[in-house]
């Protein structure tokens, strides 16, 4: 949940400058999501969320102010950007299943899709690794997705996806490893839902409470929503949170140039953890 006293302070520097602003600003502080660049889309997506759950700006800051849960989740929905798809830039999966996991240590392999929005990045995670592992992936892979939604969470949770979400698939992917579910949606195999679990986390609140470190990191599409500060903060959260030689994976339209980090740069969006 957002911090109240930052979300406070934010309110305060916003003060006269009307709820709209000021909700953007909350929004800001509570889940590090700027709209400094397009105030304008900021302002449609709180008008489309009044429209569906009624309110004003005015209201759902009130709200916000005063801890209310379900309308911290519901403005966390409406500010998010979920756009996906199964093997989202393809090249990066490529590169996950040709260099980086054949050089996974001996053991459990755990992998976090930090962004998961509705699961489609953790699934292809999770195909990844079995067609990489064979059969025994079910026993040595594990794959979480967290994204801010809780709406996303719960859809990735049920697996089920329309065509277009996994349109990148070849029809051989389709049919191993999907089955149809009626009404156009296509429902992820058990094998695959047994390897993923997914939970609400704002990324912004870091230190993150994991009890064991990740080996694989994919952070992608999500960093240019923050403020540069922000980017960095989470970026070095992520290597507090890697195994010694590690991977993170970012966006290739989502470069780092700006962010000094302790990450070892191995090719655009590629990244890498000492060994110490």
């Amino acid at each position: 949940m957002p911090d109240p006293m930052r979300a406070d302070a934010a309110l305060a520097a916003a003060a006269g400058a009307g709820p709209m602003r000021a909700l953007q600003d909350w929004v800001r502080t509570a889940f590090g999501i700027s709209y400094a660049k397009d105030a304008s889309l900021f302002e449609s997506r709180v008008a489309a969320l009044c429209r569906e759950f009624g309110g004003d700006a005015a209201s759902w800051l009130e709200r916000a102010i005063a801890g209310d849960r379900t309308a911290t989740i519901r403005l966390a929905e409406a500010v998010s950007t979920n756009h996906t798809l199964f093997f989202r830039e393809d090249e990066i999966f490529g590169l996950v299943a040709s260099e980086i996991l054949p050089r996974m240590p001996d053991g459990q392999v755990r992998m976090w899709s930090a962004a998961a929005s509705s699961g489609d990045e953790a699934y292809s995670l999770a195909i990844t690794a079995f067609e990489v592992y064979g059969p025994a992936a079910a026993a040595r892979v594990r794959v979480l997705g967290t994204d801010l939604s809780e709406r996303q969470v719960r859809a990735a949770e049920h697996g089920a996806y329309p065509m277009l979400q996994l349109r990148q698939l070849s029809p051989e992917r389709r049919q191993r490893w999907f089955r149809a579910a009626g009404l156009g949606q296509f429902q992820v195999s058990p094998e695959l839902r047994a390897l993923c679990t997914f939970r609400r986390m704002n990324l912004t609140t870091a230190p993150w409470p994991f009890e064991q470190r990740f080996h694989l990191i994919f952070l992608r599409n999500v960093l240019y929503y923050f403020e540069p500060s922000m980017r960095r903060q989470i970026v070095e959260a992520c290597f507090d949170v890697a195994e010694p030689g590690a991977w993170l994976v970012t966006s290739l339209t989502e470069p780092m140039l700006d962010i000094a980090t302790r990450w070892t740069a191995i090719r655009p969006a590629v990244f890498r953890r000492g060994p110490g």
